[in-house]
């Protein structure tokens, strides 16, 4: 009779343990590892996710330092673990997807902004190049190349970050400006010793 209500108890506190392993979310993947030259429990622990004692107490090694090149080893690794790397690597593929659409979306962004720019234009940069000096609205418009300008903007292939016509304007023109140029909406960025008066020049895109 003791034998019995002993035997009904350690069955239940087995379903216990179980009931708890499935509760946590940690289930236990036994695999077979066949031992290599340079091998050491601590690495092999490493590469499964396991651990030096759970490998040594399963595998019954007196030495957990001394193994042999060619030998079987049980191992285990954790499939919560193995989910939190799974969820890692999605995070990181994630992130760089999310980073590609924000270039995207940026380099979209600019196109438009260089299309709105030159939506106003009056000729293009051929027939621009060809006559050398164009009057339009009471302005001299001439056109140059540069690479630093006055207000420190940067040269995106004629237009500024925001994607309009970058002009050299006269000094009583503030920085900034918008002005309508022969080709398209510009703003004002750059001085010129001989940009006075009604002389405007922009940079040819």
């Amino acid at each position: 009779m003791v034998n019995i209500i002993q035997f009904k108890k350690t069955l239940f506190t087995l379903s216990l343990l179980a009931g708890f392993a499935s509760f946590s979310g940690i289930v236990a993947n036994a695999d077979s590892y066949t031992v290599k030259s340079g091998d050491t429990v601590a690495k092999i622990a490493s590469k499964h996710h396991d651990s030096i004692k759970g490998i040594a107490k399963r595998n019954h090694l007196a030495n957990q330092n001394l193994i042999i090149v060619g030998q079987k080893l049980d191992v285990q690794a954790s499939s919560k673990k193995a989910k939190s790397k799974q969820t890692a690597v999605k995070s990181e593929k994630k992130a760089a997807f999310t980073a590609h659409a924000d270039v995207k979306k940026t380099s979209s962004s600019d196109n438009q902004s260089t299309a709105n720019a030159t939506s106003s234009a009056t000729t293009t940069p051929a027939q621009f190049q060809s006559q050398g000096v164009i009057y339009q609205n009471g302005k001299k418009w001439t056109y140059y190349t540069g690479a630093a300008f006055a207000d420190g903007t940067t040269n995106h292939g004629g237009y500024d970050a925001d994607g309009y016509l970058i002009v050299a304007a006269p000094s009583n023109v503030a920085f900034g400006t918008h002005v309508q140029t022969p080709l398209g909406e510009g703003v004002v960025h750059d001085r010129g010793t001989a940009i006075v008066g009604n002389h405007y020049d922009l940079v040819m895109p």
